[in-house]
């Protein structure tokens, strides 16, 4: 099946305290890593399975960036928002927000979430790339966001820039159409 996601591009390695404040925004609205009723987070290990332990101690493995970690975020206490947290050398953070089987309510909701942390972020956003089909690769993602390189294959569906670092991706713009937010991002289609 198919997944629709969401992929935050941000400047630097979030330490501790700046994914600290990463999630705090996101609980703001709705998204928390703590769970509603068994007051912890929980990592999800190499098969799928919940490893429950303490909010402080997943924020603080993110912070040491010790590889790749997939996590939980919670919209009520059945209902998740699993989120990959990786590094990509030599200076970007990814966070990727798989919305799959997800009511188009709730959807909505995860998705205006990370919207309002891209937007309260905007000076370390790189992109937000949203993948309604869950077509594209990661490295595909990943060439296209930092590198400027199209895909051979299917695109994701939209890409948001910054609107000021346009410039710095021509061979992403060619044939697209791109739409001003106002708000300093700018939305490529193609």
């Amino acid at each position: 099946m198919l997944e629709t996601y969401l992929s935050w591009y941000c400047e630097g390695r979030m330490d501790e305290s700046e994914f600290r404040s990463v999630t705090n925004h996101l609980a703001q609205s709705g998204l928390t890593v703590e769970h509603p009723m068994l007051g912890c987070g929980m990592l999800l290990d190499v098969v799928g399975e919940q490893v429950k332990l303490p909010v402080g101690r997943i924020l603080e493995l993110v912070g040491l960036s010790v590889g790749p970690l997939c996590m939980q975020f919670w919209l009520s206490a059945d209902t998740d928002v699993v989120c990959d947290v990786r590094y990509v050398a030599p200076d970007t953070q990814v966070l990727t927000f798989v919305l799959g089987g997800l009511t188009e309510n709730e959807r909505e909701q995860a998705t205006n979430a990370v919207q309002r942390l891209i937007q309260r972020e905007l000076d370390r956003t790189v992109a937000l790339l949203v993948d309604l089909g869950g077509e594209t690769a990661n490295e595909d993602d990943d060439a296209l966001v930092l590198y400027g390189r199209l895909p051979m294959g299917p695109r994701p569906d939209r890409l948001q820039f910054r609107t000021d670092r346009l410039s710095a991706v021509p061979a992403v713009l060619a044939g697209a159409e791109v739409t001003d937010l106002g708000n300093g991002l700018s939305t490529v289609r193609w």
